[in-house]
């Protein structure tokens, strides 16, 4: 009995975890490079897991299948009349892949799901669609346009697919014509101008380049000559300011020795004058000075002692006088008459004889 439940519980626990195994292979986890798409549900709709993306279909009730995300590159060759019904060759590459929105995702899915191979089928209808608008857009321009301005037949032809590429739930993510060609040689006459002119462009540019190289050369050839003149015309000025420099060093010896020497003479000069001015300030004062003030005193002494001589001699003569009229008054006395009686004797003033003045006398210290 104990085995029997035992032996029991073992299958449960069996069959537990093989359905949750089974329940958990049911949640699928899309690649990046893929967009799941799960379809089953009751409302009709179609579920998108986006690349990356995880998700649990129900068993039995729900699907899943792929669409490829990854980007394709078609090439593709249109032959096709221009404007002017020349028929060209134009060659392009274009790389497409299923857009990026649910719309997209949903309008891709409806086209391409449940063919043998999605690829092919996506590459397929996008090489139709570019075929198409290729040749619809090389019908409105010329040959010379198509070769001029392959920019705008890019550019036509992208904004032409787009909008049907948009329908069938792809973007185009690039599209580059490489190639433009004809079959009877109007392109290459097209050309066969503007190959001379680019041949005469190229002959004028070499003889341009050929005369600016002449031109250069003679510019560089004068310049280095103009160079080695200004270097000869330096190196004489350095070797006379040399040779200057050398004979002043060579004559400042002579020169400041004779300017020394007669700096020194100048300063002999000036102390002999000074030398001459002082023992002629000292003969003033130790010589002249005292011979002149000796003769001056001696002149004064002489003319004192003439001065002193000569009162003298007018007193001696005075007296003299005064003595002969006081001898004639006392010996001629009765004979006189009133009026001679009544004159006072006094100093006879004779020519030549000059009394002396007030003041002035032997000691008159105003003689000096």
């Amino acid at each position: 009995m104990g085995v029997s439940l035992i032996g029991l519980i073992a299958i449960v626990a069996i069959i537990v975890l093989a359905a949750v195994a089974y329940l958990f292979s049911r949640i699928v986890v899309v690649p990046s490079n893929l967009t799941g798409l799960i379809s089953g549900s009751n409302r009709g709709t179609v579920k998108i897991v986006h690349p990356g993306g995880r998700d649990f279909v129900l068993p039995v009730i729900q699907t899943i299948q792929y669409l490829p995300f990854t980007q394709t590159t078609i090439g593709f060759k249109v032959t096709a009349e221009d404007e002017n019904k020349i028929n060209v060759n134009v060659a392009a590459v274009a790389a497409v892949k299923v857009g990026d929105s649910d719309e997209q995702v949903r309008a891709a899915a409806k086209r391409f799901l449940g063919k043998p191979n999605t690829d092919q089928a996506i590459a397929d209808s996008a090489r139709e669609a570019l075929i198409g608008s290729l040749r619809s857009i090389i019908g409105h321009m010329t040959v010379t346009d198509l070769i001029s301005d392959r920019d705008a037949l890019q550019r036509n032809v992208f904004d032409d697919a787009k909008s049907i590429m948009a329908n069938m739930g792809l973007e185009i993510d690039m599209l580059q014509v490489s190639e433009i060609t004809d079959a009877g040689g109007y392109i290459e006459s097209l050309g066969v101008p503007e190959q001379q002119r680019v041949e005469k462009d190229a002959r004028i540019a070499r003889a341009n380049a050929e005369r600016e190289a002449r031109d250069a050369e003679v510019t560089s050839r004068q310049q280095i000559a103009e160079r080695e003149r200004d270097l000869s015309l330096r190196q004489a000025q350095l070797k006379a300011e040399t040779d200057k420099a050398q004979a002043d060093a060579d004559s400042a010896g002579p020169i400041a020795r004779a300017a020394k020497e007669r700096e020194i003479a100048i300063i002999g000069q000036e102390a002999a004058e000074a030398k001459a001015a002082l023992t002629e300030r000292e003969l003033d004062s130790t010589v002249r000075k005292p011979a002149d003030a000796a003769r001056y005193q001696r002149e004064q002494e002489a003319q004192a002692s003439k001065t002193e001589a000569l009162l003298r001699a007018q007193a001696d003569a005075e007296r003299t006088r005064l003595d002969a009229e006081a001898q004639a008054q006392a010996t001629g006395g009765p004979r006189r008459g009133r009026g001679q009686g009544d004159r006072r004797p006094g100093p006879r003033r004779g020519r030549g004889h000059r009394g002396p003045r007030p003041g002035r006398g032997r000691h008159d210290p105003c003689r000096r």
